[in-house]
């Protein structure tokens, strides 16, 4: 099984990148990351849409994924703004 894709939440939007870029290198400098962690990709068949599941968290910058980190992450990938 391959790594999961790790993300940050920085000023309310989401960075998805691969999990062999450590977390703190994807936060630019003076900025802070309020959700960090990693993601797993699914289709709910109810809905008919591809939704995001965050969990866990960032060793490397201290921040563990939040509550409403799997909506934000879902809302910006399918572009349901």
């Amino acid at each position: 099984m391959r790594d999961a894709a790790k993300y940050v939440i920085v000023n309310g939007c989401a960075i998805i990148f691969s999990p062999a870029i450590q977390h703190k290198d994807m936060v630019g400098y003076n900025e802070k990351a309020t959700g960090a962690g990693f993601v797993r990709f699914y289709f709910d068949e109810s809905t008919d849409e591809i939704k995001v599941k965050a969990y866990g968290t960032s060793i490397s910058l201290g921040v563990s994924s939040q509550e409403g980190d799997s909506e934000i992450l879902t809302r910006q990938i399918t572009n349901t703004y």
